[in-house]
Protein backbone atom coordinates (compact mmCIF):
# COMPACT_ATOMS: atom_id res chain seq x y z
CA UNK A 1 0.00 0.00 0.00
CA UNK A 2 2.74 2.38 1.03
CA UNK A 3 4.72 1.61 -2.18
CA UNK A 4 1.41 2.36 -4.44
CA UNK A 5 1.07 5.39 -2.57
CA UNK A 6 4.54 6.36 -3.26
CA UNK A 7 4.43 5.43 -6.66
CA UNK A 8 0.99 7.32 -7.31
CA UNK A 9 2.14 10.83 -5.78
CA UNK A 10 5.39 10.92 -6.81
CA UNK A 11 5.74 9.36 -9.72
CA UNK A 12 2.60 11.44 -10.89
CA UNK A 13 2.40 14.97 -9.98
CA UNK A 14 5.95 15.45 -8.20
CA UNK A 15 8.90 16.81 -10.45
CA UNK A 16 11.30 14.51 -10.13
CA UNK A 17 13.62 17.03 -8.74
CA UNK A 18 11.22 17.37 -5.65
CA UNK A 19 10.60 13.31 -5.38
CA UNK A 20 13.29 12.37 -2.76
CA UNK A 21 12.09 15.00 -0.50
CA UNK A 22 8.26 13.47 -1.35
CA UNK A 23 9.61 10.04 -0.42
CA UNK A 24 10.56 10.67 2.61
CA UNK A 25 7.58 13.35 3.58
CA UNK A 26 5.43 10.49 2.86
CA UNK A 27 7.50 7.36 4.97
CA UNK A 28 7.16 10.00 7.53
CA UNK A 29 3.58 10.62 7.46
CA UNK A 30 3.52 6.27 7.00
CA UNK A 31 5.12 5.70 10.05
CA UNK A 32 3.16 8.13 12.73
CA UNK A 33 -0.43 6.88 11.37
CA UNK A 34 1.27 3.15 12.10
CA UNK A 35 2.94 4.49 15.66
CA UNK A 36 -0.76 6.34 16.61
CA UNK A 37 -2.38 3.42 15.86
CA UNK A 38 -0.58 1.54 17.98
CA UNK A 39 -0.40 3.35 20.81
CA UNK A 40 -4.13 5.34 20.85
CA UNK A 41 -6.02 5.35 23.51
CA UNK A 42 -7.96 2.52 24.80
CA UNK A 43 -11.34 3.44 26.83
CA UNK A 44 -13.32 1.35 28.67
CA UNK A 45 -16.27 1.26 30.43
CA UNK A 46 -17.27 -0.46 33.44
CA UNK A 47 -20.36 -0.31 36.05
CA UNK A 48 -19.74 0.70 39.68
CA UNK A 49 -22.78 2.11 40.08
CA UNK A 50 -22.85 -0.71 42.97
CA UNK A 51 -20.12 1.27 44.99
CA UNK A 52 -21.97 4.15 45.19
CA UNK A 53 -24.87 3.12 46.19
CA UNK A 54 -23.47 1.49 49.12
CA UNK A 55 -23.22 5.63 49.74
CA UNK A 56 -26.37 6.67 48.68
CA UNK A 57 -25.22 8.91 45.57
CA UNK A 58 -23.98 8.70 42.27
CA UNK A 59 -21.75 10.13 39.93
CA UNK A 60 -18.38 9.36 37.90
CA UNK A 61 -14.87 7.95 38.08
CA UNK A 62 -12.41 8.13 35.61
CA UNK A 63 -8.68 6.35 35.95
CA UNK A 64 -5.68 6.89 33.57
CA UNK A 65 -3.39 4.15 33.18
CA UNK A 66 0.07 6.10 31.86
CA UNK A 67 2.06 2.77 31.09
CA UNK A 68 -0.73 1.41 29.10
CA UNK A 69 -2.26 4.67 27.67
CA UNK A 70 -5.50 3.08 28.58
CA UNK A 71 -8.65 4.85 30.43
CA UNK A 72 -11.49 3.59 32.44
CA UNK A 73 -14.76 4.83 33.09
CA UNK A 74 -17.98 5.41 34.86
CA UNK A 75 -20.89 7.05 33.68
CA UNK A 76 -18.30 8.97 31.07
CA UNK A 77 -20.70 11.63 30.22
CA UNK A 78 -20.46 12.87 33.98
CA UNK A 79 -16.69 12.73 33.33
CA UNK A 80 -16.92 15.86 30.80
CA UNK A 81 -19.65 17.43 33.21
CA UNK A 82 -17.77 20.70 34.81
CA UNK A 83 -18.34 21.56 38.50
CA UNK A 84 -16.49 24.40 40.47
CA UNK A 85 -13.14 22.47 41.56
CA UNK A 86 -13.41 23.70 45.19
CA UNK A 87 -10.38 22.36 47.38
CA UNK A 88 -9.08 20.69 44.50
CA UNK A 89 -7.85 23.46 43.23
CA UNK A 90 -5.46 23.44 46.23
CA UNK A 91 -2.90 21.54 43.84
CA UNK A 92 -2.74 24.21 41.54
CA UNK A 93 -3.09 27.25 44.16
CA UNK A 94 0.02 25.30 45.88
CA UNK A 95 2.33 25.50 42.78
CA UNK A 96 1.53 28.91 42.15
CA UNK A 97 2.07 29.92 45.75
CA UNK A 98 5.53 28.51 45.61
CA UNK A 99 6.06 30.10 42.07
CA UNK A 100 5.15 33.57 43.32
CA UNK A 101 7.25 33.00 46.45
CA UNK A 102 4.26 34.00 48.24
CA UNK A 103 5.48 30.41 49.95
CA UNK A 104 8.82 29.52 50.12
CA UNK A 105 8.76 25.83 51.61
CA UNK A 106 6.43 23.53 53.72
CA UNK A 107 8.42 24.96 56.91
CA UNK A 108 7.43 28.34 56.80
CA UNK A 109 5.00 29.36 59.37
CA UNK A 110 1.52 31.05 58.39
CA UNK A 111 0.13 33.12 61.16
CA UNK A 112 -3.70 32.63 61.80
CA UNK A 113 -5.38 36.07 62.30
CA UNK A 114 -7.81 34.30 65.66
CA UNK A 115 -11.02 34.46 63.63
CA UNK A 116 -12.25 31.07 64.67
CA UNK A 117 -13.78 29.00 62.05
CA UNK A 118 -16.34 26.00 62.20
CA UNK A 119 -13.23 23.97 61.70
CA UNK A 120 -11.55 23.47 64.76
CA UNK A 121 -8.09 22.66 63.27
CA UNK A 122 -7.86 25.57 61.07
CA UNK A 123 -7.76 27.77 64.48
CA UNK A 124 -4.21 27.60 64.91
CA UNK A 125 -1.17 28.95 62.54
CA UNK A 126 -0.50 26.71 59.59
CA UNK A 127 2.32 25.50 57.07
CA UNK A 128 1.38 24.52 53.71
CA UNK A 129 1.82 20.96 54.48
CA UNK A 130 -0.68 21.26 57.31
CA UNK A 131 -3.13 23.36 54.99
CA UNK A 132 -3.27 20.96 52.32
CA UNK A 133 -3.91 18.31 54.69
CA UNK A 134 -6.63 20.06 56.99
CA UNK A 135 -7.66 22.09 53.76
CA UNK A 136 -7.24 25.12 55.66
CA UNK A 137 -9.45 27.55 53.04
CA UNK A 138 -8.55 30.97 55.16
CA UNK A 139 -4.92 30.27 53.75
CA UNK A 140 -6.13 29.72 50.55
CA UNK A 141 -7.96 33.15 50.39
CA UNK A 142 -4.75 34.92 51.91
CA UNK A 143 -2.57 33.27 49.32
CA UNK A 144 -5.15 34.38 46.28
CA UNK A 145 -5.06 38.10 47.63
CA UNK A 146 -2.07 38.22 47.09
CA UNK A 147 -1.71 36.66 43.70
CA UNK A 148 -4.42 38.50 41.90
CA UNK A 149 -6.69 37.34 39.09
CA UNK A 150 -4.74 38.77 36.38
CA UNK A 151 -1.57 36.44 37.69
CA UNK A 152 -4.09 33.42 38.09
CA UNK A 153 -5.19 33.79 34.64
CA UNK A 154 -1.66 33.23 33.24
CA UNK A 155 -1.11 30.01 35.49
CA UNK A 156 -4.57 28.81 34.43
CA UNK A 157 -4.50 29.65 30.28
CA UNK A 158 -0.60 28.02 30.76
CA UNK A 159 -1.88 24.83 32.75
CA UNK A 160 -4.76 24.60 30.21
CA UNK A 161 -6.81 24.32 33.36
CA UNK A 162 -10.63 23.67 33.07
CA UNK A 163 -12.80 26.17 31.67
CA UNK A 164 -9.88 29.00 32.20
CA UNK A 165 -13.01 31.59 33.42
CA UNK A 166 -11.99 33.05 36.48
CA UNK A 167 -15.25 35.21 36.91
CA UNK A 168 -16.16 35.71 40.56
CA UNK A 169 -14.65 36.53 43.86
CA UNK A 170 -11.36 37.33 42.98
CA UNK A 171 -10.28 35.31 46.37
CA UNK A 172 -12.17 32.47 46.29
CA UNK A 173 -13.12 32.05 42.44
CA UNK A 174 -12.83 28.44 42.78
CA UNK A 175 -15.57 27.92 44.98
CA UNK A 176 -18.17 30.07 43.82
CA UNK A 177 -18.61 32.05 40.18
CA UNK A 178 -18.21 30.34 37.07
CA UNK A 179 -14.73 28.47 36.74
CA UNK A 180 -15.52 24.81 36.00
CA UNK A 181 -13.70 21.51 35.76
CA UNK A 182 -14.56 18.58 34.57
CA UNK A 183 -13.21 14.76 36.23
CA UNK A 184 -11.80 14.39 32.62
CA UNK A 185 -10.07 17.77 32.47
CA UNK A 186 -8.78 16.93 36.47
CA UNK A 187 -6.63 13.87 34.60
CA UNK A 188 -5.52 15.74 32.01
CA UNK A 189 -3.84 18.20 34.99
CA UNK A 190 -2.92 15.85 36.69
CA UNK A 191 -0.51 13.81 34.30
CA UNK A 192 1.05 17.04 33.52
CA UNK A 193 1.70 18.07 37.22
CA UNK A 194 2.75 14.59 37.98
CA UNK A 195 5.32 14.49 34.86
CA UNK A 196 7.01 17.44 35.23
CA UNK A 197 4.99 19.20 32.13
CA UNK A 198 3.24 22.06 33.81
CA UNK A 199 4.61 25.40 32.10
CA UNK A 200 5.95 28.11 34.26
CA UNK A 201 6.18 25.72 37.27
CA UNK A 202 9.72 24.53 38.74
CA UNK A 203 10.68 20.63 39.75
CA UNK A 204 11.07 21.81 42.73
CA UNK A 205 7.82 23.22 43.48
CA UNK A 206 6.16 20.26 42.01
CA UNK A 207 8.20 18.13 43.96
CA UNK A 208 7.03 20.17 47.30
CA UNK A 209 3.08 20.04 46.36
CA UNK A 210 3.69 16.18 45.28
CA UNK A 211 4.92 15.32 49.23
CA UNK A 212 2.10 17.17 50.80
CA UNK A 213 -0.50 15.51 48.96
CA UNK A 214 0.23 12.05 49.94
CA UNK A 215 -2.37 10.37 51.30
CA UNK A 216 -1.59 7.16 52.09
CA UNK A 217 1.75 4.78 51.67
CA UNK A 218 2.48 0.59 51.85
CA UNK A 219 5.35 -1.18 50.44
CA UNK A 220 2.77 -2.11 47.66
CA UNK A 221 1.63 1.46 46.60
CA UNK A 222 1.47 5.34 47.08
CA UNK A 223 -1.79 6.77 47.31
CA UNK A 224 -2.28 10.83 46.68
CA UNK A 225 -4.67 12.95 45.75
CA UNK A 226 -6.92 15.92 47.11
CA UNK A 227 -10.72 16.24 48.13
CA UNK A 228 -13.10 19.36 47.60
CA UNK A 229 -16.76 19.91 48.33
CA UNK A 230 -18.69 23.04 47.75
CA UNK A 231 -21.66 24.28 47.15
CA UNK A 232 -23.63 23.92 43.91
CA UNK A 233 -27.35 25.08 44.50
CA UNK A 234 -29.16 26.10 48.08
CA UNK A 235 -29.46 22.10 48.63
CA UNK A 236 -26.60 20.49 46.87
CA UNK A 237 -22.72 19.95 46.82
CA UNK A 238 -20.14 18.49 44.04
CA UNK A 239 -17.93 15.92 46.02
CA UNK A 240 -14.59 15.51 44.73
CA UNK A 241 -11.48 13.15 45.02
CA UNK A 242 -8.83 13.51 42.69
CA UNK A 243 -5.25 12.26 42.69
CA UNK A 244 -3.34 8.99 41.42
CA UNK A 245 -1.77 6.09 42.99
CA UNK A 246 1.39 4.67 41.82
CA UNK A 247 2.03 1.30 41.96
CA UNK A 248 4.40 -1.18 40.45
CA UNK A 249 6.48 2.00 39.04
CA UNK A 250 3.43 2.86 37.10
CA UNK A 251 0.64 5.99 38.04
CA UNK A 252 -2.70 5.55 37.39
CA UNK A 253 -4.53 9.20 37.67
CA UNK A 254 -8.12 9.16 38.68
CA UNK A 255 -10.94 11.72 39.55
CA UNK A 256 -14.24 11.03 41.32
CA UNK A 257 -17.15 13.06 41.70
CA UNK A 258 -20.68 13.26 42.80
CA UNK A 259 -23.34 15.54 43.68
CA UNK A 260 -25.31 15.29 47.11
CA UNK A 261 -27.75 16.98 49.06
CA UNK A 262 -26.13 16.30 52.75
CA UNK A 263 -22.05 17.75 52.83
CA UNK A 264 -21.49 16.52 56.52
CA UNK A 265 -23.03 13.08 55.84
CA UNK A 266 -21.11 12.08 52.44
CA UNK A 267 -17.28 13.48 53.73
CA UNK A 268 -15.71 10.05 54.30
CA UNK A 269 -17.97 8.45 51.24
CA UNK A 270 -15.08 10.45 48.76
CA UNK A 271 -12.36 8.11 50.01
CA UNK A 272 -14.23 4.84 50.65
CA UNK A 273 -16.06 4.84 47.18
CA UNK A 274 -12.40 6.02 45.42
CA UNK A 275 -10.37 3.41 47.53
CA UNK A 276 -13.62 0.42 46.90
CA UNK A 277 -12.51 1.11 42.93
CA UNK A 278 -9.24 1.30 43.15
CA UNK A 279 -9.82 -2.29 45.39
CA UNK A 280 -11.68 -3.42 43.00
CA UNK A 281 -8.99 -2.88 40.21
CA UNK A 282 -6.85 -4.60 42.19
CA UNK A 283 -4.31 -1.22 42.73
CA UNK A 284 -5.08 -0.98 46.53
CA UNK A 285 -5.44 -3.72 49.34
Amino acid sequence: MLKFLIKLTVGNIVPSKHKKIMKQVIFAIAFALIFQAGYSQKVIEKDFKYLFDKYGTDGCFVIYNQSENEYIKYNPNLCDTGYIPASTFKIPNSLIALEENIIKDTNQIIKWDGHEWPNKPWNQDQTLKTAMKFSCIWVYFAIAEQVGTEKYQEYINSFDYGNKNLTGPPSRFWLSGLFRISANQQIDFLRKFYNYELPKISRQSIDIVKNIIVLEQTDDYRFSGKTGGGRLTETDYIMWLVGYIEKDSTPYFFAMNFITNDFNKTIQARYEITKDILRELKLME
